[in-house]
């Protein structure tokens, strides 16, 4: 009997030990939570505070950007601004020059083409009066001496002019300088001051094509060419030579045939 109470002493014994150490590990426990909690509750508040941090400082770098963006478009504007103030005063720089020169260039222009003018006036007033001496001087010695390619004329006559009005309603106009006639040939002189290669295509061609049209009294007589001139260039005379053009060039006061060949008789 006494060894069952010392049994059962054991074990409440036992039990109350157990107890004790399942009260004090409730307490560990409790403890052990409540710190984890205040430690959770402290990492989560040091979370949110460095969270709160960095969200201040992304705005605080977000608003310095902002600032600095908007520095910068208000320079760039600005540069813009200056920019295109001083290309607008440089195109009206250049226009203004541009017009200035413009009206530099026409003002010299007009000068210059008044110089020319009275230049282009003096020239042919001395080539009109070169031309009137050489008509005068073969007009004067030809009717002295009535003669042309070896053949004796019975007329000589200068400045013969014709009109007519063609089938096609134009007029022909055309005028011989010097024109000699006998009852079986005529001579065509055209006189020159200096004569060159195309005076004597002419004469071979126009003059000749439009005397036979403009004086058909002298048809069926023979026509004979001849180029008068004080001084011939070199391939008028070749160019005479294949037409079989007459020459006839001043020699002091006379006047001499300059072309060694037969006249061709049109």
């Amino acid at each position: 009997m006494e060894d069952e109470k010392l049994n059962w002493a054991n074990v409440m014994r036992g039990f109350e030990e157990s107890k004790k150490r399942n009260d004090e590990l409730c307490i560990y426990l409790k403890e052990a939570v409540s710190d984890l909690k205040a430690m959770f509750a402290e990492s989560r508040a040091e979370h949110e505070k460095s969270l709160a941090e960095s969200r201040a400082e992304y705005e605080e770098r977000q608003a310095e950007y902002e600032k600095s963006r908007a520095e910068s478009r208000a320079e760039y504007e600005k540069c813009q601004a200056e920019y295109e103030k001083k290309r607008q005063a440089d195109q009206a720089e250049y226009e203004k020059k541009r017009q200035a020169d413009q009206a530099a260039y026409e003002k010299r222009q007009a000068r210059l083409d008044v110089q020319m003018a009275e230049t282009n006036k003096k020239i042919n007033g001395i080539s009109d009066s070169n031309g009137m001496f050489a008509e005068e001087f073969f007009f004067n010695t030809l009717s002295e001496k009535k003669e042309f390619a070896g053949i004796h004329f019975d007329e000589v006559e200068d400045d013969i002019a014709s009109t007519q009005k063609q089938p096609n309603g134009k007029r022909l106009k055309d005028q011989i300088d010097i024109l000699m006639t006998n009852a079986a040939s005529v001579a065509v002189i055209e006189v020159k001051y200096r004569a060159r290669k195309d005076d004597v295509e002419t004469l071979a061609g126009r003059k000749l094509r439009n005397f036979k049209i403009l004086f058909p009294e002298y048809k069926g007589l023979k026509v004979y060419l001849g180029l008068a001139a004080l001084a011939f260039e070199d391939d008028a005379v070749e160019e005479a030579r294949k037409y079989g053009i007459g020459l006839l060039q001043q020699v002091g006061d006379a006047v001499e045939n300059a072309a060694d060949w037969e006249v061709k008789a049109y």
